[in-house]
């Protein structure tokens, strides 16, 4: 598939930002409530799910910065929206969650496992799905404002992004106001996709491509 290259709002589609700004609302209005929904139901379907847990031994390699083995390791089918189907239950393959993990219990603990799917990445796969996921390599991107937009310290500003595949939109807004030099607010409200997503080569890791829905206000967030 060909990787299409986001642009600026310049000309004729700076006109269009009041449109697609009341657009943005009704759709982060009726996302919103449905990813909560499913968020909470995470609460009871990993724990049910966990039990019946899937263990892919052909997909076993070494923790890249920690000492360890990870594995995928997903949950049965029923519980797809709730499983992982990058990380896996035993969370990220640099080891960083097999060494952080509460209690020091490792990733490959069922509890650790829990954590990992229904409090850190609640609902982890919704992500590979169209209504909560942007795919990038099949949309074009236009945004409107500062181009690199961070919650690192001298990386602030505001911009909101749409990407369009046909008729449907993928909207995202992304404010960072930085208050000092170690907090700032951050409000980021819809699809996560940045600009440079749109420039980058996903061959060989196409679910790289998809860019989940979030909802994030946070008025002083540690940024140092």
């Amino acid at each position: 598939m060909t990787t299409f290259t986001a642009s600026p709002a310049v000309g004729w589609r700076a006109l269009l930002l009041p449109a697609h700004l009341v657009l943005f609302i009704p759709q982060f209005v009726v996302l919103l409530p449905l990813r909560i929904g499913f968020i909470l139901a995470g609460f009871v379907a990993v724990p049910l799910a966990l039990p019946f847990r899937q263990y892919h031994a052909d997909t076993a390699v070494p923790f890249s910065q920690y000492p360890g083995t990870w594995q995928l390791v997903t949950l049965p089918r029923w519980a797809w929206p709730w499983s992982n189907d990058r990380d896996g239950a035993m969370g990220d393959k640099r080891g960083w969650w097999h060494a952080n993990a509460p209690f020091g219990l490792g990733a490959d603990h069922w509890l650790s496992m829990l954590i990992w799917l229904a409090y850190r990445n609640p609902a982890n796969n919704l992500r590979f799905t169209k209504l909560f996921g942007c795919p990038v390599l099949t949309t074009t991107c236009t945004w409107w404002g500062s181009e690199v937009v961070e919650d690192d310290p001298g990386k602030g500003g505001v911009r909101f992004l749409v990407a369009t595949s046909g008729l449907f939109p993928f909207y995202g807004l992304y404010w960072v106001r930085q208050w000092n030099a170690t907090r700032a607010l951050v409000v980021q409200l819809g699809f996560k996709g940045e600009p440079s997503d749109w420039a980058e080569d996903y061959a060989g890791d196409e679910q790289r491509q998809w860019k989940g829905f979030t909802c994030e206000l946070n008025p002083f967030k540690n940024i140092g």
